[in-house]
């Protein structure tokens, strides 16, 4: 995760789960997120996630979460998805702005 800072992009640090971090078993999880954000712009919902080029603009959702204020604005998102068994899976990039 990076933000945008003073036109610089900053790797955000990974604190309380949150930021540049590394995660678990994302597959279990994919179905489920997939349904909710995902699915209505043609996303698959299975994993690994098919090879292909996925576009979704216009996206807009609440977030209940507290997110930290220095966070406000553009932020980059790469996810790098990797299996032990079959090695890389996903390569995952968004630019999201976040409003107040």
């Amino acid at each position: 995760m990076e933000a945008k800072v003073a036109g610089f992009w900053i790797k955000v640090p990974c604190v309380d789960n949150f930021g540049s971090c590394n995660y678990g078993n994302l597959c279990s999880q994919w179905p489920g997120t997939c349904q909710k954000y995902f699915e209505k712009y043609g996303i698959p919902c299975t994993c690994p996630i098919p090879a292909n080029t996925y576009t979704i603009s216009d996206f807009s959702d609440d977030i209940t979460q507290k997110i930290p204020v220095t966070l406000k604005g553009d932020i980059r998102l790469t996810a790098n998805l990797v299996s032990a068994a079959a090695g890389h899976q996903v390569c995952l990039q968004l630019e999201i702005k976040i409003k107040s």
